[in-house]
């Protein structure tokens, strides 16, 4: 009893208990808005890193370029040739056959004529094209050489 003498409205009610299903929708529906939520993040982390590997120049060092060595020697490549690197880079991959792979390409010409070794060549188009597709050892080494085959040779 009240303080008055009367009952409390609902006092008398066991607890209200929510059915089991309810409870699965309603922990499935917050669960999906959270994974939903983090995915939006990571495409935009996802994106910033991507522009920021592509408007990043090539480290510089102090050996100058071969002549012999076509594009690499800061002549641009033609037509034909960017079409044989973007075939044989679709070939490997078709998320790599894109404007941007052009630009990371002629870098990775850079490098083989400034005498960087073929390991960190490897290392270093897996960190240039890692942003466009997962690249492991084998792949940045099937990358390279297609460069070197259209690219790179005079």
């Amino acid at each position: 009893m009240g303080i008055l003498g009367k009952r409390s409205p609902g006092r008398d009610r066991p607890p209200k208990r929510h059915s089991p299903l309810k409870a699965l929708l309603l922990t499935a529906g917050t669960g999906f808005v959270l994974v939903a939520g983090i995915g939006m993040i990571g495409d935009r982390i996802s994106r910033a890193h991507n522009a920021v590997v592509a408007s990043t120049p090539a480290p510089a060092t102090a050996a100058p370029a071969s002549p012999s060595t076509g594009a690499s020697a800061g002549v641009s490549p033609g037509a034909s040739r960017i079409r044989a690197l973007t075939d044989a880079l679709r070939r490997i991959d078709p998320a790599l056959g894109r404007k941007e792979s052009v630009g990371r390409a002629l870098a990775s010409c850079r490098d083989l004529a400034e005498g960087t070794d073929r390991a960190e060549a490897g290392r270093r188009v897996r960190a240039r094209f890692g942003g466009t597709v997962v690249t492991g050892p084998k792949k940045a080494e099937r990358i390279l050489s297609a460069i070197e085959k259209t690219l790179c040779t005079p």
